[in-house]
């Protein structure tokens, strides 16, 4: 797909320009509203979280979409937003997060790594909309990772270099560019390697990045807005249930959430060996 355009982007460049981008997304979206959102008082976590994960990546996706579009001569879609059975392939997607993420917390919850389920709905703070209105946000926020890494980075890579190339580049990156995130760890760096080598397989066995986006923002959502967990080592601000952790960091992930613990590096093993099988078939 990357191959559509005319050019593609050099290693030299596409290293950091996902950085730039990132950065460039955050501070275009401070230079609207930084005082507002982020040195009022009055304003809400809840309402920082949101513009977050929407306003700031949908800058970061637009600045993106400039070099596909200009330097690279090519549209948008050529990054993944393309095939037969789009919805299908995203509803599959988001089912397939949800029931991963719900995995890691059965086998915490059996080894006893969260206990003290107490329900937001039961205690009277009801967060359902609020909740509901997150998956949006997601939706976006998963969408930018994905477009990013394995849209953008893996296709360009890979197209010219060799696919193996793409795959162990922007992985590499996509590991980075979480390392300062609070909370990491070994074990939160291989799982995040296993994260980004998972996805890729999404996208290779689609040809595109549907099911990937989909995934991913259901993840994300699920570990903050369901169970209300940290993701990355990012705290929530709402979430339908809520659980006390305990035990080693190895187990629960500590700080950094789930995704730093080894019952994730379980489920990540078994969804890409599901899915080198289908590719064998």
């Amino acid at each position: 797909m990357a191959k559509e355009g005319k050019r593609i982007s050099h290693m030299a460049i596409a290293i950091p320009m996902a950085v730039v981008v990132i950065i460039a997304g955050i501070l275009f979206s401070e230079l609207f509203l930084f005082e507002t959102v982020f040195q009022n008082p009055k304003i809400s976590p809840v309402f920082r979280k949101f513009y977050s994960l929407t306003v700031t990546v949908s800058f970061v996706i637009f600045f993106i979409w400039l070099w596909i579009r200009f330097f690279e001569k090519r549209s948008l879609n050529t990054i993944g937003f393309v095939g037969k059975n789009a919805f299908k392939k995203y509803l599959a997607g988001l089912l397939t997060g949800f029931m991963m993420m719900s995995g890691v917390i059965g086998l915490m919850y059996i080894f006893g790594s969260v206990n003290n389920i107490k329900s937001m709905v039961s205690d009277g703070s009801d967060n359902t909309g609020i909740v509901l209105l997150f998956l949006i946000a997601y939706i976006i926020q998963g969408a930018n990772e994905e477009i990013i890494s394995r849209g953008w980075q893996f296709q360009v890579l890979g197209a010219r270099y060799k696919p193996w190339i793409g795959a162990l580049v922007s992985s590499t990156i996509f590991v980075l560019l979480h390392g300062l995130n609070n909370g990491i760890s070994i074990i939160a760096v291989l799982n995040l390697f296993l994260f980004s080598f998972l996805l890729i397989l999404f996208v290779l066995r689609d040809n595109s990045i549907w099911a990937a986006c989909g995934w991913h923002s259901s993840w994300n959502w699920t570990m903050e807005n369901i169970f209300g967990m940290n993701v990355s080592g990012t705290e929530g601000v709402v979430s339908l249930l809520n659980f006390s952790v305990k035990g080693p960091d190895f187990l629960t992930g500590g700080d950094f959430g789930p995704e730093g613990s080894i019952f994730t590096t379980f489920i990540f093993l078994i969804g890409i060996l599901i899915l080198l099988g289908l590719r064998t078939k």
